[in-house]
């Protein structure tokens, strides 16, 4: 047995044992056929060493899966990996020297995409070793891979039933696009961040009027290029102002802040309705320069149109430039209009050549170059910088433009009222993020976008053909091999490209070069972790998953795409339980960066405190839904915790050994009021966290399962110290199989949150009793014995904690430690619960605070409070009546003043016939307490330390130190606690007789079959072991050999 918590030497060694002996696997044998429980594994991106955010939401998922495997419940926990995607092309690009996307197809599709497999599978060994590392079981072995051929047939059937179910079609629209990755992005791809840029006032003008003009604002200028309509909103006033010899069309409410802003002198001159200025044509000022715009054919091309939801008086002019082709909005108000979404930029996002001065231009990028266009033609009225919220990439984290393409998408949006009322019958941990977050994000769902135009994806299953428009929609492999006669090992491009199939009109379908959306990957996860729909079984046996957790960032991603998939495929949901965890950020609750320096990886604290240390603290970091802010102070706590418990083990093995006792061989009866205590204690906690567990209130199970050990150690082991030591042999006896019993229930609960040293402790308990169950994971979860919970008991112990809590720290206060007695402390309270708890266990606060006598009142006589005007407040709050209220409150008694101020919250004063309320802040308030007493508050009361010391106590104080001392010594020799010394002490004529009295008592604690205690000369032979030592001024030496 490891003598010291050595986390560092003790989990290798566990990791070996759960190995060798295939622990985990035995622990799901033994559960075959019982109730099935189907834990979907959120995928997490094989982007190589996992980081502090994935080590936490692992071991919330393996805390889960450990208690629900020790409950009995035959557990799916196949491991998963999301593995396609841009990430990973960005790293292929970059080690093979490939500067964008287009530079691809030269250097080689196949080598590209290889290397991209190659890179997924090396950073999922990583993955599966560090996850085991920080304790997790799960199925590794067979984790489910997106890149597999199985798993992308299981996409395949999705996009097939989506089509069957009508909900898949092709259309061409306005997508938020990433130039820098060559490909359209989802509403749910999209992250937000604030950034400065230069916004601009603009003037068009009015068709066959001179010199008016309409008035616009935007913030992406390049847009303005693809401008087919303004929009303004007919239910707000407008009006035509005077500026110059120039009329501006404006919104009456943002008129004086816009031309104040510019400093131009105005006059109204006529004030109407939006509607009014409907139909009206404007001449673009670029028209000369963007030839497409003749090719547009439509009597709405730059006209003025309605939109009373898509301009208000929030910012700008109150017209809103509109260009279907850069946004959806602009697009949803131009299909209603009949315009185009015109925007002909390419994957880069440059202007091609049919757009004249601007080919060549990069959207976004080149916005200064639009700027100066539009000021060549007179168009620009000003610029103004302005902060705003923008989308961006959220892989490459560059802002996104707007681009017109043909895309596919699933029919979403007539189904949001169906998934509103689905997702209200899941159960949501927090509650709020499903019936507020999540709901919210569901009722402004868009039909979703699924293809991309990348390279290592699930390819999109559909055959189009190059003479008629008949297309061919794949759902298996074997269907494509019927048809097209052959089937590539490797479904990834460009094999499949290969690929044909012939069409009924004699002409050939090739494959549509898009692949599927990373996120449609971890939408079918609910099925492909079941191989699903190759074999059937286990579907129709486990489906829908049970439990799924992950970040809040799933809102949009991992928990929306789940429900899209199951909803277009089956018109059901996929999973019945969520749990929502926050981020991880530093300790002052800052994202964790490099740029900061600030980022801690999980190694950084695995190797200082261990895996467990970090799931402890973890699990128990932060409510559902908040993130956690790191703080290395507190792992601290949590390993100083984790060494109590190794130290309770040692303790146990030790006092067996001492008293050759096995305690799982025997049962104890006749407990007394600690051990009643101990015994409720363990069994309310049981019954605490199998509640919390099933509730999945995961992050205060640690909380409560650490009190149950905690208590064990600090009052348990405390109470019965001399039991334990000078007591009967009965009593002795129970004490052990009361540590026994607890200590090895305390264990089962706290093994799915601390694995590794709970399994280690057990291994030494089965060692030293001969314990039959191999591994602390194969038991049972232990059941809570309600006939032996007394709910008054821990009540009182609580209230009785709370008083010798506050006292012990007003023992540090008088600097006078809990080994040197006092004469009295005195409990005052008024509440029957705490004189309740008192009396009935006054015996107990006397071991723990070792004092004499407990008395409890309902007050101490001469304790008074002293209430004191705070000239700092009441001076500036008063002003020149602050010295007659000064004077006032001295003349009233504290008791009265004190009496109001805590019913009403404050207290009056008459100052000149007006009425003046002092507050508590205007006061300084201090207690008058009578010696020989040290006052402290606790919950429900104060408590009073008599500080008085007369002989006997000092004489009692200097015993206890001198035995602690002894005992010590004998821990440094390397002593058990049965072997017995032979003891001399040497010490000075006062402290010899303050000895003598207690010599018994120090000869039975400290295990001495010979004692003697001398103020003359030292020993008369030389002993193994000596020390000098000095307590409270007076020096002493301990002599001793083992005998």
């Amino acid at each position: 047995m490891i003598a010291k918590y050595e986390p560092n030497a003790i989990e290798p060694e566990i990791l070996k044992f759960w190995e060798t002996q295939k622990i985990y696997q035995k622990a799901k044998e033994k559960n075959k056929g019982k109730k099935s429980y189907y834990f979907l594994d959120g995928p997490p991106y094989t982007s190589g060493r996992i980081h502090l955010g994935q080590a936490w939401n692992k071991a919330l998922k393996d805390s889960v899966l450990r208690f629900k495997r020790m409950a009995g419940f035959d557990v799916w926990d196949r491991a998963g990996y999301d593995m396609h995607g841009l990430p990973t092309e960005h790293r292929a690009e970059e080690k093979l020297g490939i500067k964008n996307k287009d530079e691809i197809p030269k250097f080689g599709i196949e080598k590209f995409t290889k290397e991209c497999k190659k890179l997924s599978l090396y950073n999922l060994e990583m993955m599966n070793k560090d996850f085991t590392r920080i304790g997790v079981w799960m199925d590794f072995e067979n984790a489910y891979k997106s890149i597999t051929n199985e798993f992308m047939e299981g996409e395949w059937w999705l996009i097939k039933k989506a089509h069957e179910n009508k909900r898949l079609y092709e259309g061409l629209k306005t997508m938020q696009w990433c130039s820098h990755c060559g490909t359209a992005l989802a509403k749910h791809e999209l992250e937000y961040s604030n950034i400065k840029e230069d916004s601009i006032f603009v003037k068009f003008k009015v068709e066959g009027k001179e010199n008016e003009y309409l008035i616009i604002w935007t913030t992406t200028p390049w847009t303005l290029a693809f401008n087919l309509a303004v929009m303004v909103n007919p239910e707000l006033e407008y009006v035509r102002a005077k500026v110059g010899s120039e009329t501006w069309i404006i919104a009456k409410g943002l008129a004086n802040v816009f031309l104040g802003s510019i400093d131009k002198k105005f006059e109204l001159i006529e004030q109407f309705k939006g509607a009014a200025l409907k139909g009206m044509k404007y001449e673009h000022p670029l028209k000369n320069e963007i030839k497409p715009f003749d090719e547009i054919k439509s009597d709405k091309l730059h006209t003025v149109v309605l939109s009373s939801e898509y301009v208000d008086l929030s910012a700008g002019s109150g017209l809103v430039h509109c260009a279907p082709g850069c946004g959806p909005e602009d697009y949803e108000i131009g299909h209603k209009e009949g315009l185009p979404p015109f925007n002909n930029i390419d994957e880069q996002g440059v202007f091609p050549k049919t757009m004249g001065k601007f080919s060549g231009l990069t959207a976004k990028k080149d916005d200064k170059k639009f700027i100066e266009a539009l000021k060549e033609k007179n168009a620009l009225i000003t610029i103004a910088p302005v902060e705003h919220e923008y989308a961006h990439c959220w892989r490459c984290h560059n802002p996104v433009v707007f681009r017109t393409t043909k895309q596919w998408f699933f029919k979403v949006e007539d189904l949001i009222e169906k998934m509103k009322d689905l997702n209200k019958k899941v159960f949501w941990q927090p509650d709020w993020a499903g019936s507020s977050w999540f709901d919210s994000w569901l009722s402004n769902l868009r039909d979703n976008g699924i293809t991309r135009q990348r390279y290592w994806g699930t390819p999109l299953p559909i055959w189009k053909c190059n003479k008629c428009d008949n297309y061919t929609i794949i759902g298996s492999i074997a269907e494509l091999k019927k048809l097209a006669g052959k089937v590539p090992d490797d479904l990834h491009k460009p094999y499949i490209d290969e690929v044909t199939i012939k069409c009924s009109c004699g002409g050939t379908q090739n494959r549509i070069p898009d692949i599927l959306d990373v996120w449609i990957d971890a939408g079918t996860t609910s099925w492909t972790c079941l191989d699903y729909p190759q074999k059937e079984e286990l579907f129709k046996k486990l489906w829908p998953p049970e439990f799924i957790l992950e970040g809040k960032d799933q809102i949009r991603g991992w928990f929306n795409l789940l429900l899209v998939a199951s909803m277009v495929s089956m018109g059901k949901h996929s999973y019945k339980t969520c749990y929502m965890h926050g981020f991880v950020q530093d300790a002052e609750g800052r994202k964790m960066s490099k740029s900061l320096g600030n980022v801690i990886s999980p190694y950084e604290v695995i190797d200082k405190y261990g895996a467990d240390t970090l799931r402890y603290y973890m699990i128990g970091g932060a409510n559902p839904g908040v993130d956690i802010n790191y703080n290395l102070e507190d792992t601290k706590i949590k390993n100083k915790n984790l060494n109590i418990l190794w130290n309770l083990h040692k303790y146990l093995i030790d006092y067996s050994k001492d008293l050759e006792i096995n305690p799982s061989k025997i049962k104890a009866a006749n407990f007394s009021i600690e051990e009643r205590y101990i015994i409720s204690k363990l069994n309310s906690t049981i019954e605490k966290v199998t509640l919390l567990f099933n509730e999945y209130k995961l992050n205060e199970m640690p909380w409560v399962a650490e009190e149950l050990f905690l208590e064990l150690s600090r009052t348990y082991i405390q109470l019965t110290r001399d039991k334990s030591s000078t007591g009967s042999k009965e009593e002795k006896k129970i004490v052990l199989c009361t540590i026994y019993k607890v200590l090895l229930e305390s264990l089962k609960l706290f093994a799915p949150i601390v694995p590794f040293i709970t399994e280690a402790i057990y291994q030494n308990l089965k060692e030293e009793f001969g314990l039959k169950e191999e591994s602390i994971h194969l038991f049972e979860w232990p059941v809570s014995e309600t006939k032996l919970v007394d709910k008054k008991l821990e009540e009182n112990m609580d209230i009785v904690s709370s008083i010798v809590q506050n006292a012990l720290a007003a023992r540090e206060k008088i600097q006078l430690g809990v080994r040197w007695p006092l004469k009295e402390i005195v409990v005052v309270s008024s509440d029957k619960r705490v004189v309740d708890a008192v009396e009935k266990l006054m015996p107990i606060i006397s071991i723990q605070m070792n004092v004499k006598e407990v008395i409890v009142k309902d007050k101490l006589a001469g304790v008074k409070s002293v209430v004191k005007a705070d000239f700092k407040q009441i001076g500036p709050d008063f002003g020149s009546k602050a010295p007659k209220i000064i004077a006032k409150l001295a003349s009233e008694s504290a008791e009265t003043i004190l009496k109001h101020i805590e019913k009403e919250g404050k207290f009056g004063l008459d100052i000149d016939g007006e009425k003046i309320n002092i507050v508590k802040e205007h006061l300084i308030v201090t207690r008058e307490v009578p010696y020989p007493y040290e006052e402290t508050p606790f919950r429900g009361g104060l408590v009073y330390l008599n500080k008085e010391r007369n002989e006997e106590l000092e004489a009692e104080g200097y015993a206890r130190e001198v035995m602690r001392r002894v005992q010590a010594l004998r821990k440094k020799a390397g002593l058990q606690k049965a072997d017995r010394i032979s003891l001399f002490l040497k010490v000075d004529e006062d402290l010899e007789e303050m000895l003598k009295k207690w010599e018994k008592q120090i000869q039975e604690k400290v295990g001495a079959d010979k004692i003697k205690i001398s103020s003359e000369l030292g020993p008369a032979k030389k002993h193994k072991e000596h020390s000098n030592e000095k307590v409270k001024g007076k020096e002493f030496e301990i002599f001793f050999d083992k005998v």
